[in-house]
């Protein structure tokens, strides 16, 4: 038998005193644009139904497949279809009845079965119409290990249900295979070659930016089946749409849901004001994005959400947000070059991964105290942003969250945060002075890297690490007082300081990475706690420094650690004398170019240094007795000179 289509059994329904035989006394509840309510997967439709006499509602639902088909699936066989009627938790009956509903269908008149059944919620009926029915449209690796690829190279699951990939080398004019029920995410996406896509009935669900890119299609057809989109498909592709779907209307360029709460897709490339439909409540995911005519939205009260990557790459210069949003999601904003104002209510609680990246003309902007989380890579990149007002509601500047805000020159962190992690301000050029507050444990990689114009900062006592790289190319930080509290001091943690000109490393510091201070050109002293274990590979290399004094007691000095420290002249390497085991060794090419060092202390515990120690070192030319050696220990001794 052959089935009606959805809308043949919506227009039979409109007319259901006439249409039905023993059910005539049933009236269709409608929905807000006055069409009967309902709901359907690939094998069904179902109706919401009321007996205005008793006042009790009804589900009647309706077949799009005939029994053979549905025998397939265990859950849409008729031969029992009170077992079936067994996922509807709050019904206590169902009826089957043949030859029941008169329908048009393709130019012919005929009676069609009806299941009838109590109503029950929305939320439980979709559960019911989907189960055992896969609608998802995420793809995974084990979905390719045993996946179909036709001639052209599109793939499909083993089943055939699901079309997963097609090639981007895809051209000319393709037609999706007969059975095919699931497009999935990104399934076309930069087929930039593809002029022609047919889109089978079978199509069900359609995935996450499916067309993404076709931008040589010229035309696409959803399929009256089609029930579920995942957001927007279309990012690029801007031909002629044309949608059968009931669940869905598309109207003057803009595809909303079946009852035009949800704007789907905006695809006017033309305009460059929109103002949104009172009813509207949510936004999706990349509804607006590449919108590059798109100047200008107003956003009404009843907007309660606003999907990822809402308005990315589209050319939005001002927008106030509406005190009915409470969640600013992952990249809404993202490369909205243009965008220079904007308000943010009170309503927000956060603010999502990257979602003000790369808005490269935003100059100023209030975040509100009812902010409790700002997401990584935030505001990155914003280059015209000159200040900010972060809430104390914040606890953390999290990964990258202001990196590359080359105009800010201020920045004040409330004191509730206690953390600043991963690249927080690196890159911020234009920063001049910062005030880190007492809760903050830690300064992680990178947090201040390449802040050229910082001059100073103060670290609290609660700091006890220092991360590497955390001040890389802070060329004009002038003065650093680390507190007593830190432990540890990263790689690379102040390389390339070069106005850097004095630091002293508190007694606590166990621990001080490779090239920490590495090309601090003007750093001339410096004080090496006995606390710390070891000198590590190329600490010092290419520093200015002059006077050093390494109290240390660990066990050697690596490699490069004093290589190029030209304006070295005095080195004291003190043994503690409470702790036998003192240096040890001093690694190959250790203090090589220091050729102002003209004295150095050597205690006993040394047993080896490494080749080229003190290479091009005039020290061992015109001084070398004044090196106190270890009596028949050293070995290789002049190999190290070279």
């Amino acid at each position: 038998m052959q089935y009606p289509t959805i809308s043949e059994y919506v227009k039979a329904i409109q007319d259901a005193g006439n249409n039905l035989d023993k059910l005539a006394h049933l009236t269709p509840v409608l929905d807000n644009h006055g069409e009967p309510y309902h709901i359907c997967d690939a094998f069904a439709v179902v109706f919401k139904m009321q007996d205005k006499s008793t006042g009790k509602y009804y589900t009647l639902k309706c077949f799009l497949k005939d029994q053979k088909e549905r025998a397939d699936d265990a859950c849409y066989q008729i031969d029992d279809e009170q077992n079936m009627v067994g996922a509807y938790s709050h019904s206590s009956s169902a009826k089957y009845l043949d030859w029941e509903l008169l329908v048009q269908s393709q130019d012919k008149v005929g009676k069609f079965p009806v299941l009838l059944a109590d109503w029950i919620d929305e939320k439980s009926m979709i559960t019911f119409l989907s189960v055992n029915e896969d609608m998802t449209t995420s793809t995974i690796h084990e979905n390719f290990n045993e996946a179909i690829t036709d001639e052209y190279g599109v793939t499909y699951s083993k089943d055939g249900r699901k079309l997963l990939r097609s090639p981007k080398e895809l051209d000319g004019n393709y037609s999706i295979k007969k059975d095919t029920k699931i497009i999935c995410d990104w399934a076309f996406e930069g087929c930039t070659s593809l002029r022609s896509l047919v889109v089978p009935e079978s199509v069900i669900s359609i995935g996450e930016s499916a067309f993404d890119g076709c931008t040589s299609l010229s035309s696409l057809v959803i399929p009256n089946r089609v029930m579920s989109i995942k957001g927007n498909l279309f990012c690029g592709w801007y031909g002629d749409l044309i949608c059968l779907s009931p669940y869905f209307i598309y109207e003057n360029n803009v595809l909303f849901d079946k009852d035009k709460s949800t704007i789907i897709s905006f695809r006017d490339q033309d305009t460059t004001s929109y103002v949104i439909p009172a009813g509207v409540t949510s936004i999706g995911d990349c509804a607006f994005e590449g919108c590059e005519s798109l100047n200008s939205l107003v956003i009404p009260n009843s907007v309660t959400s606003i999907g990822e990557s809402v308005f990315s790459f589209s050319s939005l210069s001002s927008l106030v947000i509406p005190d009915s949003i409470t969640c600013i999601e992952d990249g809404a904003f993202e490369y909205c070059e243009f965008l220079s104002s904007l308000v943010i209510p009170n309503s927000v609680t956060s603010i999502g991964d990257r979602a003000f990246d790369h808005c490269e003309s935003l100059r100023s902007l209030v975040i509100p105290d009812s902010v409790t989380s700002i997401g990584a890579w935030a505001f990155q990149c914003c280059r015209s942003l000159t200040d900010i007002v972060i809430p104390d509601s914040i606890t953390s500047i999290v990964i990258g969250a202001f990196s590359d805000c080359e105009s800010l020159k201020s920045f004040v962190i409330p004191n509730s945060v206690t953390s600043i992690e991963n690249c927080a301000f690196s890159g911020c050029k234009s920063l001049r002075s910062l005030v880190i507050p007492d809760g903050v444990t830690s300064i992680e990689n990178c947090a201040f890297s390449c802040c050229k114009s910082l001059t100073d900062i103060v670290i609290p006592d609660s700091v006890t690490s220092i991360g590497n790289e955390a001040f890389e190319g802070c060329s004009s930080l002038s003065s650093l007082v680390i507190p007593d509290s830190v432990t540890s001091i990263g790689n690379r943690a102040f390389y390339g300081c070069k106005s850097l000109c004095s630091l002293v490393i508190p007694d606590g510091v166990t621990s001080i990475g490779y090239e920490a201070f590495k090309d601090c050109s003007s750093l001339s002293s410096l004080i090496i706690p006995d606390s710390v274990a070891s000198i590590v590979d190329r600490e010092f290399t290419y520093s200015s420094l002059s006077s050093l004094v390494i109290r240390a007691t660990g066990s050697s000095i690596v490699d490069r650690a004093f290589k190029g420290c030209i304006s070295l002249c005095y080195l004291a390497i003190h043994a503690k004398i409470v702790i036998p085991d003192g240096v040890t060794s001093i690694g190959d090419s250790a203090f090589r170019g220091c050729t102002s060092l003209t004295s150095l202390v050597i205690p006993d515990s040394v047993t080896s240094i490494g080749i080229g120690a003190f290479g091009v070192v005039n020290l061992w030319q015109t001084l070398l007795f004044l090196i106190v050696l270890p009596v028949l220990r050293i070995v290789h001794l002049k190999v190290a000179l070279l």
